[in-house]
């Protein structure tokens, strides 16, 4: 065991694993995180980490429940539409911070886990737009991967870093006005 690891004095939990995950992340990004570099933020062996979480999948799993689970979401009795709304912006700015993590979800079911508690409120909103029942589903993942989408695009690795995100969330509102225009109504034709 090396000295890093004997240095730290109070017990190793899941919280402070993903706390840390997420501080590591912020500061270096997602391909630099490692259970090796975990493991010295953490002053722990890398493999202490492991009896807290089963794998780094699990570990990103939770590091996005706790990204997603930050976002503030408009009042479950607001309108529906104000509510599907408020549910995109606050995910967009989710996924433009956190490209990479949200990047990992898309390609891996068990990181995505993490992120699928919430689709709730969205789904309540759509739901509570008297939308047909069948219809719910496909307009809430319609709002994701719309979301996704615009998103990604405007935290592109390729954009420069001063160009200005203006025009994309200008788009990104007539977009979602759209969506949600047709919401209602498919609403209003049920």
């Amino acid at each position: 065991m090396s000295n890093q690891a004997r240095q730290r004095t109070d017990p190793l939990t899941v919280d402070a694993i993903v706390e840390t995950t997420c501080e590591l992340i912020a500061d270096a990004g997602l391909p630099a995180l490692s259970m090796r570099r975990l493991g010295a933020a953490l002053g722990v062996d890398p493999m202490a980490v492991y009896h807290h979480v089963a794998s780094k999948r699990e570990l990103l799993s939770l590091v996005m429940a706790r990204t997603v689970g930050a976002m503030t979401l408009p009042a479950a009795d607001d309108p529906w539409d104000v509510r599907v709304r408020g549910w995109a912006k606050a995910y967009w700015d989710v996924v433009v911070v956190n490209r990479d993590l949200v990047a990992a979800g898309l390609a891996d079911p068990v990181v995505a886990a993490g992120a699928m508690p919430l689709v709730a409120p969205l789904t309540d909103a759509v739901a509570d737009s008297g939308i047909d029942v069948d219809l719910v589903e496909p307009n809430v993942w319609l709002v994701v991967d719309f979301v996704h989408g615009a998103a990604l695009g405007a935290a592109a690795p390729l954009r420069h870093a001063g160009d200005e995100l203006g025009p994309l969330i200008r788009a990104f509102d007539a977009g979602l006005d759209t969506i949600v225009a047709g919401i209602a109504s498919h609403a209003a034709a049920s």
